[in-house]
């Protein structure tokens, strides 16, 4: 069996594995046992216990770290799942919308719940003598908006799942380039979710520990197996849009179809946001209005996992930190 042969086996291995025994990450007593299958399948390509740490956040995360934790080169995703709120987004209607105008119209629909006597009396509706109603209405509408946020999501193929697989398989082809191995390191990181919990307390704990290291490459993989326009996406920070700039031309060069997004604040923010050099990708369909949207995520249909597409991104990216 090649060398090809043998990557494209573990990989494949790897993913039924996750989707089998770990389909949600949202509790530790699920990512635990999930940390230590990740850490069982770098032992299988040749990375030992002594290249693997947790760095541990405040707040109770847990990120894996695969190789020299100073490395020049971070190569990330984040493993932890979301609650099944994909709804709050109309994420059914994106895919003729686009996300952009789903979320903008989701937006009195949040506000709705989380205050309806606000959006009656913008809407010129006297609530005067119905505090009854409006305490009615409060109960109703809050619980049900937090239990949204406390009911796991059984499928997370793309979201979360596909930019673990990336991460490994280009820590699989890197692991046969002795070189290339000693300059990267392999990111897992908990509490994306959460607002980039997980990415933040890593990025301080490296700046406290490296202080040299500020402006190493990060290559943030984020829903990278259902779509068709490659989102090579960046903060405004001028080294970061230098290198997503630089990143985007390689990629076209190589055939993917790119499209650059820029955003400080929300969309297509991940967890490159904390690196002063961070670029993310993540895979994007064209809705029949035009916008743009990520299937499924955060919904029970988020159940697409192409391998072949992470497999052909993850050569890409290992050319590119190869040049």
């Amino acid at each position: 069996m090649g060398d090809f042969q043998v990557v494209r086996s573990n990989v494949k291995k790897l993913a039924e594995s996750i989707f089998e025994k770990f389909p949600a990450r949202y509790t530790r007593k699920t990512k635990e046992p999930f940390i230590e299958q990740m850490k069982q399948s770098f032992r299988e390509i040749g990375y030992t216990d002594e290249e693997m740490m947790i760095q541990q956040s405040r707040f109770g995360g847990k990120n894996l770290v695969v190789g020299p934790a100073d490395a020049d080169i971070l190569v990330t995703a984040h493993y932890d799942t979301p609650a099944r709120n994909g709804w709050i987004m109309l994420l059914p209607l994106a895919k003729y919308l686009g996300m952009g105008l789903a979320t903008l119209l989701s937006t009195p629909i949040i506000l709705l719940l989380v205050n309806p006597g606000l959006v009656f009396r913008l809407l010129g509706i006297d609530l005067a003598g119905h505090t009854v109603l409006e305490l009615i209405l409060h109960f109703m509408f809050i619980p049900a908006l937090l239990l949204m946020f406390a009911i796991k999501n059984p499928h997370n193929h793309n979201d979360n799942t596909s930019g673990c697989i990336g991460v490994y398989n280009v820590a699989t082809i890197a692991a046969e380039n002795p070189e290339l191995r000693a300059r990267c390191a392999f990111v897992l990181f908990d509490m994306e979710e959460a607002g980039l919990v997980g990415s933040a307390a890593f990025a301080k704990w490296r700046r406290k520990n490296y202080p040299g290291k500020e402006n190493s490459l990060v290559i943030n993989l984020d829903c990278i197996a259902d779509g068709d326009i490659l989102g090579v996406c960046s903060t405004t920070k001028r080294t970061a849009a230098a290198e997503r700039a630089k990143l985007e031309q390689f990629l076209q060069t190589e055939g993917f179809e790119t499209l650059q997004k820029t955003s400080n604040l929300f969309g297509y923010l991940s967890d490159h946001a904390k690196f002063q050099r961070g670029v993310g990708l993540m895979f994007l369909r064209r809705s029949r209005l035009g916008g743009l949207y990520i299937p499924g995520i955060h919904t029970a249909a988020d159940t697409v996992c192409d391998l072949d597409q992470i497999e052909r991104l993850s050569k890409t990216i290992v050319q590119y930190m190869s040049r």
